[in-house]
């Protein structure tokens, strides 16, 4: 359910934040863009003080104009990019950070901010696209969501692609070592089937590229391409 390529951090970037931290449900939350409406992000093992998925959210909340926010999941202790054997340490800060409690604190976060938007839509990055996923299966949170974007999901089973109520876009890598054939193959036949799911490839592309691309042309165009899909599936669904 998880790889190597879940803890590569790709090439390093650089971005001027444009948001601030504020206390969300309890929550550290990165807070970027102004509207009625918001864009809920669910990061990778990284979380939301990486400078990665903080571009990435600033470009959402421009292009969309929304706001957008990234609730802090690990409780100030996400994975370190730039430290080594990250690999070796997956295994012990799953324990102690395992997707189960990412979904339930994306339960709370969803239910306190819901009364304060619009509309609420959720994006996923790798690990957190796990979230996501249970948000739109909910029993009660689904009818809150108005839809959702998955990229390079990890730790999806196949019995989740039935339960999925909301419209949801997945940005899918060429080569995905934990989004598998066989797996993508049973989300595509149930979700396009229901007509709510849409699956876009991004050529030359493997798992993480939407967060961490591997800093070539092809792999940075390609990133781009998909938050460009990204936005247009928002602002559609807004």
């Amino acid at each position: 359910m998880s790889g190597p390529c879940c803890v590569d951090p790709g090439a390093k970037q650089s971005h001027e934040a444009r948001g601030c931290v504020e206390e969300v449900a309890g929550l550290k939350t990165y807070k970027t863009g102004q509207g009625k409406s918001a864009i809920v992000v669910f990061t990778d093992v990284f979380g939301s003080s990486y400078v990665n998925v903080q571009k990435v959210a600033d470009n959402l909340a421009q292009g969309v104009q929304v706001t957008v926010l990234i609730p802090d999941l690990f409780n100030g202790d996400p994975m370190d990019p730039n430290a080594e054997n990250l690999w070796d340490k997956l295994p012990s800060w799953l324990k102690k950070h395992p997707p189960s409690d990412t979904c339930a604190l994306g339960e709370k976060f969803i239910s306190t901010i819901k009364g304060h938007y619009d509309s609420i839509q959720v994006i996923g990055f790798c690990y957190g696209a796990k979230a996501v996923v249970h948000l739109i299966t909910h029993a009660e949170l689904s009818s809150t969501v108005k839809a959702a974007v998955v990229a390079h999901p990890s730790f999806l089973v196949k019995e989740e692609a039935e339960q999925i109520k909301r419209p949801i876009l997945f940005l899918c890598a060429e080569n995905d070592a934990l989004f598998v054939p066989d797996l993508r193959q049973e989300f595509e036949k149930v979700l396009k089937g229901n007509g709510l799911g849409q699956f876009n490839e991004y050529p030359g592309t493997t798992h993480g590229f939407v967060v961490r691309p591997d800093g070539s042309e092809q792999a940075t165009q390609q990133r781009d391409k998909a938050v460009e899909d990204a936005i247009a599936f928002f602002k559609k669904n807004v």
